[in-house]
């Protein structure tokens, strides 16, 4: 519900005892920089006549509609052309147009008119956009206003997991409090979110909708990281391996080189021996 704030009025007259037509409450929607015409008529004019009253709840206190600036240029009664005919016409809709105004005739006599003006038309997605993230880590989930600069009215992230449903921004509920907020302060049409320290619980649907717009749905998919110990146990082995690789290597350009150095001295004394082993034969000859 709306918050009633200041009453404006514009005031002429028509035919008293006239019995407004219509619903006594309406909504209409429009975006900003549209037209709306708030329907109102008195289809049975009476002789005697009686104020008339348009007003809209936006403020505090009440001021006149005629002389009111923010509405300077941009509103038109059709009185004049057709008594019966008591609809108000506000053009160059603005975020701050939004609010209850009401057509009345006398205390009991009156219609309300719900307008909601979307200051952020959400950039559509066709289809529902998968996201797929570790746990421990932080994921953003993309939404934002066709217009950067727009600021949205009722922004609402949802969360729905096993057919339960939490509203999880702005209000913080169950697991996501404290670990969720909008990525960007500077930009009011960026209505990104932030969630921090994933866990497999966060798996399931986000939905982010602004006032009277159609939602956003992303599917956020959590899958489990590989443990810390089984990681630095893995790591271990590794190196391990490695070191153990550089000691076969080291031992063979050892072993090698001793079987060089060994074998040249073992050469030498065969050849020392056996030249004295011939000078002995010829001896004995």
């Amino acid at each position: 519900m709306m918050k009633c704030l200041y009453l404006v009025s514009v005031v002429f007259h028509v035919a008293a005892g006239c019995a407004l037509s219509g619903d006594k409450l309406t909504e209409i929607t429009r975006h900003k920089g549209d037209s709306a015409l708030l329907p109102c008529s008195c289809p049975h004019l009476n002789t005697k006549t009686q104020k008339l009253t348009w007003g809209i709840y936006r403020t505090g206190r009440p001021t006149e509609m005629l002389n009111d600036k923010h509405y300077s240029g941009r509103f038109q009664l059709f009185n004049n052309i057709s008594p019966d005919n008591l609809s108000l016409l506000i053009s160059d809709l603005r975020v701050e147009d939004q609010g209850i105004y009401r057509c009345s005739t006398g205390p009991q006599k009156y219609r309300e008119i719900y307008l909601y003006v979307n200051g952020c038309e959400l950039v559509k997605k066709t289809e529902v956009e998968h996201v797929t993230v570790f746990t421990g880590e932080s994921v953003v989930l993309p939404c934002s206003c066709t217009d950067i600069q727009d600021k949205p009215q009722g922004l609402k992230w949802e969360f729905t997991r096993n057919n339960q449903y939490q509203e999880i921004y702005p209000k913080q509920t169950g697991r996501h409090r404290n670990r969720v907020k909008l990525v960007s302060n500077n930009s009011p049409g960026n209505l990104s979110l932030l969630i921090s320290h994933l866990t497999e619980e966060d798996q399931g649907d986000y939905r982010c909708s602004v006032q009277n717009n159609p939602k956003i749905t992303l599917y956020v998919k959590v899958n489990r990281r590989e443990t810390s110990t089984n990681t630095n146990r893995h790591q271990h082995f590794t190196i391990l391996g490695i070191l153990v690789g550089l000691l076969l290597v080291i031992a063979g350009i050892v072993a090698f080189i001793c079987w060089r150095h060994r074998g040249g001295k073992c050469g030498e004394k065969m050849i020392t021996e056996g030249c004295q082993d011939c000078k002995e034969k010829q001896n004995d000859q």
